[in-house]
């Protein structure tokens, strides 16, 4: 030690710690990640609603059709015209509420089968429903145009039902 010099007479101060870090306010990073994650939950319910007002509103357009095609064949008695308009109105329900490679390249027996799972009966494939796939190939078709039109508002009723428990 040098000579004179005790620690306790140097003019020395006090240690001093800085403050400890704050977490308020926070750093602009964490700024932008509260603002990016609030975008994209908005984002995602937005879509969600659309996705979901799609379908709903696609059920609720094909029951004004399916309507419009019963007012129409009151008038005009055409079965051929009813039985091409009816599987139009189901194929484009179809293709707009399930995924288009679900129900979109169904034909014949299997366009059926897929109509069938989403009726209470077999009604498709084995009873009145057939008359979607004959009919086109017929000359003047023979069947119940009340069972058929029945038949469909049920399955778009069904469809609507099923489709909205998923959601």
């Amino acid at each position: 030690m040098m000579q004179g010099t005790e620690p306790a007479s140097l003019p020395l101060r006090d240690i001093h710690l800085p403050d400890p870090v704050s977490l308020w306010p926070l750093a602009p990073g964490w700024w932008a990640l509260m603002i990016l994650l609030v975008t994209v939950t908005l984002l995602t319910m937005y879509f969600i609603r659309r996705y979901r007002n799609h379908k709903i509103s696609a059920l609720y357009l094909a029951k004004q059709e399916l309507e419009r095609i019963k007012t129409d064949f009151n008038i005009n008695n055409d079965k051929s015209n009813l039985v091409k308009e009816l599987s139009e109105l189901i194929r484009r329900l179809s293709i707009s509420i399930f995924p288009r490679e679900e129900s979109a390249g169904l034909t014949g027996e299997e366009w059926l089968k897929f109509l069938d799972q989403y009726s209470d009966k077999n009604e498709f494939d084995t009873g009145i429903g057939r008359v979607l796939i004959e009919a086109p190939y017929q000359a003047d078709p023979e069947f119940n145009s009340n069972e058929l039109l029945a038949l469909i508002a049920t399955w778009v009723e069904s469809v609507g039902k099923r489709k909205g428990n998923k959601k």
